[in-house]
């Protein structure tokens, strides 16, 4: 069984704020908040490009649901996500809106261990400078098979997200449907900024940083004084970065709260590892 963490929540409203204001208001720390507006394309068609934030939440277990962070690209009415740029947890809870998420696992339906490839492919109706309607499957390749979830949404130009799913019985797990929610996000972490605290009783001190394309990203610092640096990709307000920590191979997932300016770090069993804060 997977151990349950709670993380608190922090974005899942702001969609609404955002169709209300299309206003940001950053809360400092290591990325910017702000909504990222569409820029122009060819022919007045907007970019809906970007880092995402989509909400997953069952009818049929209305204490389960699923979050994806990815980065989307856009090519006219393709929307699809790159190499590396889509991760996925599992979270539990009496309603979608609680201010405290319970992370029960890492990864969707079909991970158990090991690698988990995450894809979104999506389809625009009609790509332009308003809300347009689209399609995708989110599917995923992991240890015990594949899971493909079908969807339809509604996608403001401000990167806004609302609609359905469906996902058919796989990997021991039966049917499933239900809403999603979601919003378009800035998310680029500096090496300017350092965080601190304790992980597993080890003090830490880390800095994540972005690449300026694509979805790599790195970490460095110090694990109880000694040199530390770790690599992998962010999708969203998601990391998830490779090392060696003390000897050990080490995988940390990493979750960025925006409201509180901390990471929340996870070892790959969805275990609190602890909460690092940014240093003044």
């Amino acid at each position: 069984m997977k151990a349950n963490a709670k993380i608190t929540r922090r974005s899942y409203l702001r969609p609404l704020i955002l169709s209300l204001s299309f206003i940001g208001i950053g809360c400092g720390g290591g990325k910017s908040s702000s909504p990222v507006l569409p820029s122009p394309g060819p022919s007045g068609a907007s970019s809906l490009q970007g880092a995402y934030e989509i909400f997953f939440q069952s009818d049929l277990s209305p204490g389960e649901f699923i979050v994806l962070e990815a980065n989307l690209s856009q090519t006219g009415k393709h929307l699809f996500s790159e190499a590396n740029g889509a991760a996925i947890f599992q979270g539990q809870g009496p309603t979608a809106y609680q201010p405290v998420i319970v992370v029960s696992h890492l990864g969707g339906e079909c991970h158990s261990s090991g690698a988990d490839e995450v894809t979104f492919d999506g389809t625009l109706e009609t790509p332009n400078s308003g809300s347009q309607a689209a399609t995708f499957a989110l599917t995923e390749n992991s240890t015990l098979g594949s899971a493909v979830t079908m969807a339809s949404a509604s996608i403001t130009a401000a990167g806004v997200m609302s609609g359905t799913y469906t996902s058919p019985a796989a990997c021991g797990f039966p049917e499933d449907h239900g809403t999603i929610s979601g919003y378009k996000d800035s998310t680029k972490f500096s090496t300017a900024n350092v965080y601190q605290g304790t992980l597993d009783g080890n003090a830490v001190v880390v800095w994540f940083a972005s690449t300026t394309s694509g979805a790599e990203a790195t970490a460095g610092g110090t694990y109880n004084g000694a040199p530390l640096s770790l690599t992998g990709f962010d999708s969203g307000d998601a990391l998830t970065v490779t090392g060696t920590i003390s000897g050990q191979e080490t995988t940390w997932f990493a979750l960025y709260d925006s409201i509180y300016n901390v990471f929340r770090i996870y070892d790959s069993d969805a275990k609190l590892l602890g909460t690092l804060k940014e240093t003044p």
